[in-house]
């Protein structure tokens, strides 16, 4: 009964984001206050986890809705915490161009299977072995976080770290210009 809960809600839960997308209203928003705001809350959230932040001071503004951007760095971060290795740091860096924001977030940890590429963030993918799985998982936080990159007319990729061993998650979103 509690696992067929535990999959009920989850899926409740990517279905509810769909329709809110569906009819979200865009506003202005300050991506870095944004990232700042669910940086502090995670390190309150999870005080044993080492975060390391490079995030730009400016502001980079977008046009979207804050609370599905936390949203999806909640799905992010809950990742790369379940993969890193213990005592390993996640690093969350932000940075901008004349028309792009860029956020990673990379941990170390095993790297993904060959060949998955952007399949990772399609619905009911997961990557996660028997073992690694202590309730139902059904592949839908990844899911999630490209239905929101793509609301924000984004995109999300997953690649292995240079040295294999690790992932680094990028999102990257068009600002809007200040001119």
């Amino acid at each position: 009964v509690n696992r067929l809960n535990k999959i009920i809600t989850t899926m409740s839960e990517a279905t509810r984001l769909e329709q809110s997308i569906a009819h979200s209203e865009r506003q202005m928003f300050d991506l870095t206050k944004v990232i700042n705001g669910c940086m502090q809350g995670y390190q309150m959230t999870y005080p044993t986890e080492r975060f390391e932040l490079k995030l730009t001071p400016q502001p980079i503004m977008l046009s979207g809705v804050p609370e599905f951007i936390a949203q999806l760095l909640d799905k992010v971060i809950n990742n790369a915490i379940e993969f890193a290795t213990p005592q390993t740091p996640i690093v969350v860096e932000l940075s901008h161009d004349d028309k792009n924001a860029k956020l990673t977030i990379s941990n170390q940890g095993p790297a993904l299977p060959d060949k998955i590429g952007d399949h990772i963030f399609d619905s009911m993918v997961s990557v996660r072995s028997q073992a690694m799985q202590k309730q139902p998982h059904l592949g839908l936080g990844l899911y999630v976080a490209r239905l929101i990159a793509e609301f924000h007319h984004g995109r999300i990729n997953a690649c292995n770290l240079l040295d294999q061993q690790g992932v680094c998650i990028t999102l990257t979103l068009p600002i809007v210009s200040n001119r």
